[in-house]
C-alpha cells in the first residue's frame, strides 16, 4: 500500500523566484573523475562527520570533538590540505567582550552511551563569520555562549554570553541565516528534543556584531535562509513549525504540523528549505512563499535534495520503481510538475544527500534484487535521470561536496577527493 508522506511547506512574505528549465531532468551530465588528494585525522567518529565539516569557498572547515577538552575547529585549504588556522580546545581562547573561554563542541549524533538523538549544531557561515559555541571553563557548571570567528583567519571577532550564571546548560548554534545566528540554550550538550521538564530558549544574534536581536523560551532554531528562519515552538506539550523574520523574531507563518525532531538542515533552493529528521523517518520541505503543502506519493520516506537551477529531486521508493522508468523524481521550482528519471540501475536503492550543479551526490545500496550492478554500490554522483556519473567510493560517509571537492568521513579521519571532468 502506498503511504502518502507530507512535506510541510511554510509561508512567509513572497519574494522573486527563479524558474529552472523543465528539460533539465532529461539531460545526461558529463562524467566525473575523483582523485584522493589528502586526509586528516579526527577524533569525531567518522559516521558522525556529516554536518561537522563544511566546504566554504576554497577552504574546508572542520568542527571536531565533543565537549570542551580535546575539541577543535580548524580550516584547511581544500585543494591540498594546508592548514590555514586552528582553535584548539586543549586550552582557553580570548573571546572579545567575554574574556578567557573554552571552545565547546556540542553534539551531534548520540550523547555518550545513550540513544537520545540530538539536534546537530549548525556549521555554517554568515558572510565571513563562523559562529561556534564556548564555555567559560573546561568542565562542570559554567557560563556559555557563542563566539563569532572570522572564517578567513580564525580570529574571534565578537562574543556573546547566553548563560550568564554558571549552569550545566550549554549554548548551541542551531541555525544561521544571511545576517543572523540562532543559538539555543538547553540541557548539557543539547538540545535533544526537550521533555516537559526542560525549557529551551533560543536567542537571535546579529552575525556581524554579536548583538542580541530577540529571544524566546520554548523555541528551538532549526534553519535559516536569507532574512527568514525556521523554528519549532512548544505549545501544549507538542512542537510546531514557524517561519519568522530573522531579525525581529516576528512570526510570518505558524504551522499545524507537529514536529518530532531533531532536524538536519539539508539545503535550500529558491524558496524551499529541506529538513530531514535525524532518524530519517520523515522529511519536511519548508516553502517560504505560499504555505501550500507538497505531498510525496511514496511508500518510503523520500530523501529530498535541493539543487540549482532551482529543483527538488528525490528517490520515490519501491512503489515507483515497479511502475518504471526507474529513476528520480525531479520537480522544477517553484511550481513545476514532477518528472521521473530513466536510468536507475536495477537492484539498487539511492539515498540522495547533496545537489551540486547537474549532479546528485549520495550512495547506492543493494536491494533484494541484487545483480550485476552491485559494483556501483557506495558514494557516487548521478545526474538527474539517475545515470551514474562518477567512480564510486565503497567506504565511509559522505560529509560534504562542492563542484571541486568531495569529503568522506572514514576510519577516524576525513578524506578529500578532487573532482574533475573525465
Amino acid at each position: 500500500m502506498t503511504v502518502r508522506r507530507r512535506a510541510v511547506l511554510v509561508a512567509v512574505v513572497a519574494g522573486p523566484l527563479l524558474v529552472g528549465c523543465t528539460k533539465t531532468a532529461d539531460k545526461v551530465a558529463p562524467k566525473l573523475r575523483l582523485e584522493k588528494v589528502w586526509q586528516e585525522r579526527v577524533v569525531t567518529p567518522w559516521a558522525a562527520m556529516p554536518g561537522r565539516v563544511r566546504l566554504v569557498g576554497d577552504a574546508l572547515v572542520v568542527v571536531d570533538g565533543t565537549g570542551t577538552e580535546g575539541a577543535r575547529v580548524c580550516s584547511f585549504t581544500a585543494a591540498d590540505g594546508a592548514k590555514k588556522w586552528v582553535i584548539d580546545g586543549k586550552g582557553p581562547i580570548s573571546v572579545p567582550g567575554v574574556g578567557s573561554a573554552w571552545l565547546c563542541v556540542v553534539g551531534p549524533g548520540y550523547l555518550g552511551n545513550t540513544t537520545t538523538l540530538v539536534q546537530r549544531p549548525a556549521v555554517r557561515t554568515a558572510g565571513d563569520i563562523l559562529p561556534v559555541s564556548f564555555a567559560s571553563a573546561p568542565k562542570g557548571t559554567t557560563t556559555s555562549g557563542v563566539v563569532g570567528v572570522d572564517v578567513r583567519t580564525g580570529e574571534p571577532v565578537w562574543g556573546f554570553r547566553a548563560v550568564a550564571t554558571p549552569s550545566t546548560k550549554r549554548t548551541m548554534v542551531t541555525a544561521v541565516a544571511e545576517s543572523v545566528v540562532l543559538a539555543t540554550v538547553s540541557a548539557s550538550f543539547g538540545p535533544g528534543w526537550p521533555g516537559p521538564t526542560q525549557s529551551p530558549t533560543t536567542i537571535a544574534l546579529d552575525a556581524k556584531t554579536g548583538e542580541e536581536l530577540w529571544r524566546e523560551a520554548e523555541v528551538i532554531g532549526v534553519s535559516g535562509d536569507g532574512n527568514s528562519v525556521v523554528v519549532v515552538r512548544r505549545t501544549a506539550g507538542s512542537w510546531h513549525m514557524e517561519v519568522r523574520d530573522a531579525r525581529t523574531g516576528k512570526a510570518r507563518w505558524t504551522g499545524t504540523h507537529q514536529s518530532r525532531g531533531p532536524y538536519e538542515h539539508q539545503d535550500t533552493a529558491a524558496d524551499h528549505t529541506v529538513l530531514q529528521h535525524a532518524d530519517r523517518t520523515d522529511v519536511d520541505v519548508v516553502r517560504l512563499s505560499d504555505g501550500k503543502p507538497l505531498e510525496f506519493d511514496t511508500d518510503t520516506t523520500p530523501d529530498v535534495v535541493a539543487s540549482n537551477p532551482p529543483l527538488l529531486v528525490w528517490d520515490n521508493g519501491v512503489a515507483w520503481w515497479a511502475k518504471g522508468p526507474n529513476g528520480f523524481v525531479t520537480r522544477t521550482l517553484p511550481k513545476g510538475p514532477p518528472t521521473k528519471g530513466k536510468h536507475r540501475p536495477k537492484g539498487l536503492e539511492f539515498r540522495a544527500a547533496y545537489g551540486v550543479g547537474p549532479y546528485i551526490w549520495g550512495d547506492y545500496r543493494t536491494t533484494q534484487e541484487s545483480n550485476k550492478n552491485d559494483n556501483l554500490a557506495g558514494t557516487i554522483a548521478v545526474d538527474r535521470t539517475g545515470a551514474p556519473c562518477s567512480p564510486n567510493i565503497k567506504y565511509g560517509y559522505l560529509a560534504d561536496v562542492s563542484e571541486t571537492s568531495l569529503v568522506i568521513g572514514w576510519n577516524d579521519s576525513i578524506e578529500v577527493h578532487r573532482i574533475t571532468t573525465a
